[in-house]
């Protein structure tokens, strides 16, 4: 229950995103591809601090370049994100991977241009999920 304020957010930010043209489709800012950084909400936005950082291709698919909570998880991990007009749900598959890092996913708010961009993060198992924020790096991909 005491995350119930941040499900409020992600749905009402889904809900109450500015409208566009039919022209101009909405689109999050992770459709658009590039590297993000994954940290605990609030926390400074500095690599050193970052779980793992994230780098998504227009596809929806992408890859961990970089996990400091997890380990070496770079060459197994798999990575796939979906946008439906609303929050953009993130996959994090460590399945493959032998250090029995947990597989997880954020479910992240995707009004375009809001920087960082908050998000969920569950993992199977846990009963609440934790909020996290997504920042992005610039120039990297």
């Amino acid at each position: 229950m005491r995350h119930h304020s941040a499900y409020v957010f992600l749905i009402a930010s889904a809900l109450f995103a500015p409208t566009l043209p039919a022209s101009a489709a909405p689109r999050s800012p992770l459709s658009a591809g590039g590297c993000w950084m994954v940290l605990p909400k609030g926390e400074r936005p500095e690599r050193t601090n970052a779980a793992e950082i994230l780098c998504l291709k227009r596809d929806g698919s992408g890859r961990v370049r970089e996990s400091q909570f997890y380990g070496d998880v770079a060459a197994c991990a798999r990575v796939t994100y979906r946008t439906s007009n609303g929050p953009t749900l993130v996959e994090i598959d460590f399945s493959p991977c032998t250090n029995e890092a947990p597989s997880h996913s954020l479910l992240c708010a995707s009004s375009a241009g809001r920087k960082p961009v908050p998000c969920l993060q569950r993992v199977p198992g846990d009963d609440d999920p934790v909020e996290m924020e997504l920042h992005p790096i610039e120039g990297a991909g």
